[in-house]
């Protein structure tokens, strides 16, 4: 087995546990999404929470305030059915007047208060069902996630022990060929000459289709070395049903050949 079919049963084994990965790389971003989401929820719904009870604590003040200038305005008026003097009469009602003022204003603070906190206590509904909502989304990702980490806990287990047998094989140099392609970008580590016309000796690169030059592709065809596209620099390897069908070609090409010159020399002997 040549280097590259060493490189390429390394790289197709990568390909499977990068792709089995990526699936529960994917139930897992989508777990942290909903996560974050609900935190976003929850930081809400706690802040908002937090100005429902300051308006609650505001709102019950104020209504401690409006029963004691209440008691107050009550008693003054007893005192003004006992006063003596007109004077007296008249200061008792002065005083009962700035305390109906005081309490006029104390009630429109608590109106406007009550209508905040009607607001805030609606608010805060729909971000509690909205993170209820989002606490069973997180519950079903979660679930998700975990499905796939154990679905797929088989396989990567045998992928992997195919990996270390791999790795084993590939020499030194053409392991840090294929890691330093694999750190760049691992989607586009090695591609397969793809041909156009056999006749005309055309070969492209799967990866970015720049034509090869034929030695490339008879290194490919016979011993394996590792090959890199020109323009890339991808690894390239050539498939082996193309591999055996040039092969073809090349045996069938030959045999005519020599069918023709045993024609020839068949020619000669009669003459």
């Amino acid at each position: 087995m040549g280097v590259t079919a060493k490189l390429l049963a390394l790289y197709r084994v990568d390909q499977q546990l990068r792709g089995l990965r990526s699936r529960l790389r994917q139930a897992e971003g989508y777990l942290k999404e909903q996560e974050r989401l609900l935190a976003e929820l929850s930081a809400k719904s706690d802040a908002l929470a937090g100005q429902v009870r300051q308006l609650e604590a505001t709102a019950h003040n104020d209504e401690n305030e409006f029963k004691g200038l209440d008691a107050k305005i009550e008693k003054l008026r007893e005192r003004m059915n006992t006063a003596k003097t007109s004077k007296e009469h008249g200061a008792l009602l002065t005083e009962i007047s700035t305390l109906k003022a005081d309490r006029s204003q104390i009630e429109e603070r608590a109106l406007e208060s009550m209508t905040k906190l009607d607001a805030l206590r609606k608010q805060l509904a729909e971000f509690q069902a909205a993170r209820t909502e989002r606490e069973k989304v997180r519950v079903v990702a979660r679930k998700e996630r975990d499905e796939r980490e154990v679905e797929i806990k088989d396989r990567v287990a045998e992928l992997e022990n195919e990996r270390s047998a791999a790795l084993a094989q590939v020499p030194k140099e053409a392991m840090k060929a294929y890691s330093d392609l694999m750190t760049l970008d691992p989607d586009n580590v090695m591609a397969a000459v793809e041909e156009q016309d056999r006749r005309s000796l055309e070969y492209t690169c799967g990866a970015c289709y720049t034509h090869l030059p034929i030695e490339q592709v008879s290194v490919l065809l016979k011993k394996g070395d590792i090959t890199k596209c020109p323009s890339c620099s991808v690894l390239l390897y050539m498939e082996q049903d193309l591999k055996d069908s040039i092969a073809a070609s090349q045996e069938k090409k030959a045999a005519s050949q020599e069918k023709k010159k045993g024609g020839g020399k068949a020619a000669v002997a009669d003459k």
